[in-house]
C-alpha cells in the first residue's frame, strides 16, 4: 500500500495505491470522505490480501480531501480520475467504486471511458444517466441502505431496472452503509469482483 501525491491540471491530490496484475479497481469516495475510507472499513487490506491492483483517490470535490485546490466542476474530476488512473494503470479497464457523489462521478467517468464494471454506493443523481446506460452495457452492482436520508430509493430502483443494473438493500444502514455493515460489503464487493474476472477457457 503506496501513498503519493498526483497532480493534474490545477490540482494536485493524495492518491493511495497498489500496481499488481489483474482488473484495478479505482476508488472514488463520496464528498465528506477522503480515500481513508476505503482503509478503514477494510478494502484496502482485503484488495492487497487478494493481491488485487487498486488506485483510491482524494478527488477534488471532496470537502475534506488531501488536495491542493479543490473544485466540484465534475467534468474537472472526471478528467482527474481519468488521467490518475491512465497514469498508474494506462488503458486497463477499471472496476469502479464510487460513493454518494463519488458514484455520480463514477457514472460520468463510464459514460466516456471504458469500465470492467460499475460498483455504487448510494450513487447522487443517478437518473440523469438511464439514457445514456440503456444504451451500454456495462455490469452494475447499486447498494442502498434502508434509512438513507440522501438518496430517494424510487429514483435507484427506476434507474437500475431501466439499465439493468442489481440493486442491493442494506437493511438498517444509512447512507453511507459500507461503515454501518463493512463486513457485508467486503463480501459484497469481492462476490462482484469475481463476477468480473475473465471466465477460464
Amino acid at each position: 500500500m503506496r501513498e503519493d501525491l498526483y497532480g493534474y491540471g490545477d490540482n494536485r491530490c493524495r492518491v493511495i495505491y497498489e500496481q499488481r496484475p489483474g482488473i484495478p479497481v479505482l476508488l472514488l469516495h463520496g464528498y465528506s470522505f477522503t480515500s481513508d475510507v476505503w482503509r478503514d472499513i477494510g478494502l484496502l487490506g482485503e484488495l492487497d490480501g487478494r493481491r488485487i491492483p487498486y488506485l483510491a483517490v482524494d478527488m477534488p470535490y471532496g470537502k475534506v480531501s488531501k488536495c491542493i485546490k479543490h473544485t466540484r466542476n465534475p467534468v474537472e474530476n472526471v478528467e482527474f480520475a481519468k488521467s490518475a488512473y491512465k497514469a498508474f494503470f494506462g488503458e486497463v479497464p477499471p472496476l469502479v467504486v464510487g460513493a454518494s457523489l463519488g458514484g455520480y462521478i463514477a457514472l460520468r467517468y463510464a459514460t466516456s471511458n471504458p469500465v470492467a464494471g460499475l460498483l455504487l454506493v448510494a450513487p447522487v443523481g443517478a437518473g440523469e444517466f438511464v439514457d445514456a446506460f440503456r444504451r451500454m452495457k456495462v455490469r452494475m452492482r447499486i447498494f442502498y441502505g434502508e434509512r438513507d436520508d440522501v438518496v430517494d430509493y424510487a429514483e435507484l430502483r427506476d434507474f437500475a431496472s431501466a439499465v439493468g443494473g442489481e440493486l442491493v438493500v442494506y437493511e438498517g444502514a444509512g447512507h453511507a452503509l459500507y461503515l454501518d455493515q463493512p463486513s457485508r460489503f467486503l463480501r459484497d464487493f469481492a462476490d462482484f469482483y469475481n463476477k468480473i474476472l475473465p471466465k477460464p477457457p
